[in-house]
C-alpha cells in the first residue's frame, strides 16, 4: 500500500487537479443554489457558517426568529453538502501545493513541506466541521448554560476557520509568486552562466 507522499504524488497531476477543481465547483454550486435557499426560506437568514461576520448576539437574534427545531433538517442537508465541498476544497489545495513543491523544488518549499505546511488546508476543514457541530446543537434547541458555551465555541471556531482560510489563500498566492520567481531566476541565471566565445 503506497504511503501518503506517494499517494499525493500520484494524484498531484493536471488530471487530478482538474477532477478536484471540478468537484469543488459542482459542490459549491449545489450548496449555493440547492441547499442554502431551503434554509433561508425557513429562517430568513443564511446558515450560520455562511455568514462571515457572525457574532454571539446575531446567533441569539436569528435563533429567536423561528421555532426550535424547525430549521434543523434544512441545516443538516446544507451542512452535509457544505462539508463535502470543504473536503474537496482541502484536497484541491493539498494537491496543488504538493504538486507545486514537487515541480519547482526550492529549499523553502522543502522546508515548508517537512514542517507540515500541507496540513493547513486540513486545519481549515477541521475547524469548519467543529463549528458545524456546534451550530447543529444550537438549532436542535440546546438550553441553559450549555447554550452560552455552545454559541461562544461555535462562533469562535467559525472565526478561526475563516482566518485560517484567508491564510491558506494568501499562502497559495505567495507560493505561486515564489515559484514564478524561482523559474525566472533559473532561466536567466543559466543564460548568464553560458561561456562567451572570444573572437
Amino acid at each position: 500500500m503506497p504511503g501518503p507522499w506517494a499517494f499525493l504524488k500520484s494524484n498531484a497531476t493536471p488530471r487530478g487537479l482538474g477532477v478536484a477543481a471540478g468537484a469543488v465547483m459542482l459542490l459549491m454550486l449545489t450548496v449555493q443554489f440547492a441547499l442554502i435557499p431551503p434554509y433561508e426560506a425557513i429562517t430568513g437568514y443564511l446558515p450560520f457558517d455562511a455568514q462571515p461576520r457572525l457574532s454571539q448576539f446575531m446567533v441569539g437574534v436569528e435563533l429567536g426568529a423561528f421555532a426550535k427545531g424547525t430549521a434543523t433538517m434544512a441545516y443538516v442537508m446544507y451542512a452535509i453538502g457544505d462539508a463535502l465541498a470543504d473536503m474537496a476544497t482541502a484536497w484541491l489545495f493539498v494537491l496543488f501545493w504538493h504538486g507545486l513543491f514537487e515541480k519547482i523544488p526550492t529549499r523553502l518549499f522543502a522546508f515548508l513541506a517537512r514542517g507540515g505546511i500541507l496540513l493547513v488546508p486540513l486545519y481549515v476543514l477541521a475547524m469548519d466541521l467543529a463549528a458545524k457541530a456546534g451550530f447543529f446543537r444550537l438549532l436542535n434547541g440546546v438550553e441553559g448554560p450549555s447554550y452560552a458555551a455552545t454559541a461562544d465555541f461555535s462562533v469562535t471556531v467559525h472565526r478561526l476557520a475563516m482566518v485560517l482560510a484567508d491564510l491558506r489563500n494568501y499562502l497559495t498566492a505567495a507560493f505561486v509568486v515564489i515559484a514564478i520567481v524561482s523559474l525566472l531566476l533559473k532561466r536567466y541565471g543559466r543564460r548568464e552562466r553560458k561561456p562567451r566565445v572570444l573572437l
